[in-house]
Parts: C-alpha cells; structure tokens; sequence
C-alpha cells in the first residue's frame, strides 16, 4: 500500500524511449490530488494564507468535490523518518473551516515552535532548516478520500546565528513568492501543432516555460560558514495526463542552469480520443504553479 504521504520528488532530467503507461506516476487513473498552491507559498505566523488544490480524476477536474482542510499541529519525533509526522494523518491537526477547492486561514501563531528552530514543547527538539533555510509548516488536505499535505514555508527568526548575520538576513530577506507557468506549446515532426488536433500515435513534443525573475536569487545562513550565502532556486515541472506516456514524469531546471523552458516527449493514443493534460511547476522554496489543457487526438 502506498504511503498517504506526499513524497518529496527528485529532481531529475531523463530522456530516452517511453515507458510502460502502466508503470508512471504521470499517468492519472484515478482521484487524485497532485498539487496544492498556496498564496503567498511563505509566511509569518499569524498571516493569511489561500490554499487551492488541484484534484484530477480520469474525467477531469471535478467541480464538486467536497475537500477537508487541516493545520498539522504535531511536531515530528525524532523516531519517525517522514517529512509530517503520523499523528497529523489522525486528530492531532486544527481544522480550517471551509469544504471548497480554496480557503483560507492565518498561519497558526505557534508554527515556528511547532516545525521550525524555537523549542517545541513536549519530549522534542527543534526543526533544522532544509538546503534553503527554510522551515514549513504542514497543511493537509483530504479530498475523493485521497490525503495529501503541502508544506507552507514559514518565516522564523535565524537559530544559532551571530548577532550580525540575523540582523543582515532580517534586512535583505524576500519572502518567496509562487512561479508563473507560460502557456505550453506543442510539437508533431518539430512543427507548431494544435492541442485541439493532435494526430493519433504521433510523437508529441511539449514545451514550456517561466520568466527569467521565477528562479529567485535569496540569502540563506550557512552554518558552517557561519554567514549568508546567496543560493538561486532550481525550478521542475511535474507532468501528469490521463492517457498516452511520457519521456520523464518530472523536468526541471538545476540552481546554476539559466534556462526558462523545458521540453518532454509524449506518445498520443493509437485511437481518437479526450485527454486530460496537468503541469505543476515548483521552485526550490515551496512555490507552485499548476495548470490543465484538453488535448483532442484526432485521426492520423
């Protein structure tokens, strides 16, 4: 059985022929929820914050699907290797009122004691920051009894830092903001084609892109350094249809590659057919961006 937890993706750029269908994250067969946005996707406790989650099926994106929204209120012990600790799947969670696709709800005021550096209360001990500094607390969402979490970045004071470098960090710190995705493109024999007219088992090539500004540049405390280092976000796209397979389920841009686009191959259906194509774009901070187009398979 797999895991009701969200598993962190790793970033990876592959090429080569295409996979079983059958075997690939990026084939959606059933309910599913493959992203949720939050805005801002960084905040201080006690700030508002809007939370949308993309939920697919098959058939699309349902209209009325009912969705529970909850703050994890758990830090994880020390015992337990997931990203949110166990009890945050029970009723050791806040509620936020609101059953819809959107809602929102000020990031509780305990969020840096609970899942950052201040001292938890209880038998644990504080969060370490990620590779970006970061620290996130943890927000579930249940929806087609699916259960995800996305992990709100949360801006806490600088843990053993010298006096100087929290003060400078304190001025030049930017809370992260979301990535835009462009509109994507399509390609059959390397010519433009329509979304709306692929033909059936061509070989499609799709693309898409950010703007330049999307991979922030951003200070971060290096402990071993004992100073800021300034760090530039890697972005990946996560692709998701509901039929025909992909080169790569995941491709993305590293911290040192400049690039605003990236491309993936898809195999379209043998025969004539609807199908339901999702990207989400995610920097390396917690931004996300997510979009979904109708393809339309016509006849080769």
């Amino acid at each position: 059985m797999k895991s009701p937890f969200s598993r962190v993706t790793i970033f990876l750029v592959l090429a080569g022929c295409f996979p079983v269908e059958t075997e690939r994250e990026s084939l959606v067969t059933g309910p599913r929820i493959l992203a949720v946005r939050s805005e801002p996707p960084e905040s201080k406790p006690g700030e508002s914050v809007t939370y949308e989650a993309l939920v697919v099926t098959p058939d699309g994106e349902p209209e009325d699907a009912a969705m529970r929204w909850a703050f994890c209120a758990a830090p994880k012990p020390l015992t337990e290797n997931g990203s949110v600790s166990t009890a945050c799947l029970g009723d050791t969670v806040r509620p936020i009122v609101g059953i819809s696709g959107s809602v929102t709800a000020a990031t509780p005021p305990d969020a840096c004691s609970l899942f950052g550096p201040e001292t938890p209360p209880g038998d644990f001990r504080p969060r370490d920051s990620d590779a970006t500094g970061g620290f996130y607390q943890p927000v579930r969402v249940e929806a087609m009894q699916r259960t995800a979490f996305v992990l709100e970045r949360i801006t806490c004071n600088l843990p053993n830092a010298p006096l100087d470098v929290a003060v400078e960090l304190a001025e030049r710190h930017v809370p992260n903001r979301n990535p835009k995705l462009l509109p994507v493109r399509a390609f059959v024999n390397g010519a433009p084609a329509s979304l709306g007219a692929l033909p059936a088992s061509a070989d499609v090539r799709f693309e898409v892109g950010w703007s330049a500004e999307d991979a922030e540049v951003y200070p971060a405390f290096d402990p071993r350094k004992q100073a800021l280092v300034d760090q530039r976000e890697a972005l990946r796209v996560s692709w998701y249809a509901t039929a025909g397979p992909f080169e790569s389920d995941v491709t993305g841009r590293a911290t040192d590659d400049t690039e605003t686009t990236v491309s993936n191959g898809w195999r379209a259906p043998d025969e004539p057919t609807r199908v339901f194509l999702w990207l989400v774009l995610r920097d390396g901070r917690g931004g996300t961006d997510f979009a979904g187009y109708v393809l339309d398979v016509a006849p080769p």
